[in-house]
């Protein structure tokens, strides 16, 4: 038996993390990791994703961001108005928070009881201000939002 918590993206499986829980299932329905650039105020993305617990115990888990670079560097940062949010079917979210700059835990000390599914939307949006907002021109984000259950 294998003690690997395996990922599902695009239906193929790839190895999320070592765990004790051999029946966690985390299934993204597109690639989980990001490559955006040059985007224009109004941009939307959204992706879905769901965690499902098949274990005989409650499971604790975190969502987090990692691999996070960025051009935007300008001393400013990130702009605030490069936001993501969060949505999970168990109450579970994070609203606009602005992207991150470096590698950052999106939310934490989540529980997933037994033989449930919580199903989560992380949508990235670029929010229009109407104003000159051509300073994100030829920048570009790229990062991996992942679910990591804890032992």
């Amino acid at each position: 038996m294998n003690d690997e918590i395996r990922t599902e993206a695009n239906s193929s499986k790839v190895l999320a993390n070592k765990n004790i829980y051999k029946r966690t299932s985390i299934i993204y329905d597109t690639n989980n990791n990001l490559k955006i650039s040059s985007i224009n105020p109004g941009y939307n993305l959204e992706k879905k994703f769901s965690i499902t617990n098949n274990n005989s115990n409650t499971i604790k888990y975190l969502i987090e961001w990692e691999n996070v670079t960025s051009t935007w560097s300008n001393g400013n940062g990130i702009p605030a108005e490069f936001v993501y949010t969060l949505n999970c079917s168990n109450g579970e979210k994070v609203t606009s928070k602005q992207m991150p700059l470096n590698n950052e835990i999106i939310i934490d000390d989540l529980e997933l009881q037994t033989n449930k599914t919580n199903e989560c939307s992380i949508k990235i949006s670029f929010i229009n201000t109407g104003q000159d907002q051509s300073y994100n021109l030829n920048k570009t984000f790229t990062g991996t939002y992942k679910v990591v259950v804890k032992e």
